[in-house]
């Protein structure tokens, strides 16, 4: 079961995280913010899972909440990002029973290009994927009403392709910032994987700070459906579906 949550979690991670007027405004969207710069954010994630497998169905609640902090460790001359990422704390409850998040503590360090590249990562497990959380902007300004696409490639953790497309659909003011508000939707690039078939579709909106360089807001929806093959021997396999809903609030925090 936490394997499968772990599987989804990933897609909604990584469709989700990224640091990252008038109608008429355009604006060069860069992941630019100073030495030092220290954000915290507050995520939270609820949905259910309903496992299907040997012709019985189980529902599972589920919720993640936990806080992040991202600090700029330093910029080199061509503007590349160092970054650490650190899990300050966080739980995961399954049906009303809360854990403590395996990995809390755990710092991940980054190096970035300013339009959303990840050159180098150390210190998480699951670097293929991390190397997909962020959003790769386009290289010349954008303004309302524009768009772009990007594909996150398969990894251990997440078996298919899956394509992204961004829609800049206004700017705002937020917490005090200027904010370009981007709408993001996600879907699956294939239908299966060897053993596994996993149909992601998502749509979120993300405020980011483009004088700032970095994100404020998220907000996501996803719906999945995975179905995998269960070896039982003797040239039998059993089919067990998984279907997840799942909502994400990311924001950020004192």
């Amino acid at each position: 079961m936490l394997k499968r949550f772990s599987i989804f979690l990933s897609v909604l991670v990584l469709v989700s995280v990224a640091f990252s007027a008038t109608a008429a405004e355009q604006v060069l969207l860069q992941y630019n913010p100073a030495p030092g710069t220290t954000a915290k954010y507050k995520m939270n994630i609820r949905g259910n899972t309903i496992v299907t497998a040997y012709q019985r169905a189980q529902r599972t609640n589920l919720e993640t909440a936990m806080t992040i902090e991202q600090k700029v460790t330093g910029v080199d001359k061509d503007g590349n990002i160092d970054m650490a990422t650190t899990i300050l704390d966080g739980t995961i409850t399954v049906n009303n029973t809360p854990t403590q998040l395996p990995n809390t503590g755990q710092i991940i360090n980054v190096k970035m290009a300013k339009d959303g590249e990840i050159l180098s990562s150390s210190g998480m497990d699951q670097q293929g994927s991390f190397n997909q959380m962020q959003i790769k902007f386009p290289a010349k300004p954008v303004a309302v009403g524009d768009s772009w696409t990007s594909t996150i490639k398969p990894n251990p953790q997440l078996p298919i392709p899956m394509d992204v497309k961004y829609t800049v659909v206004g700017f705002e003011k937020v917490s005090g910032m200027d904010t370009v508000k981007l709408k993001s939707e996600v879907t699956s690039s294939q239908g299966a994987a060897g053993s596994i078939n996993l149909d992601v579709k998502a749509n979120g909106m993300i405020w980011f700070a483009y004088d700032k360089g970095i994100m404020v807001q998220n907000e996501v929806t996803s719906n999945m459906v995975m179905i995998m093959e269960n070896d039982l021997g003797g040239g039998k396999k059993e089919k067990i579906e998984t279907r997840m809903n799942l909502s994400l609030k990311m924001g950020l925090t004192k």
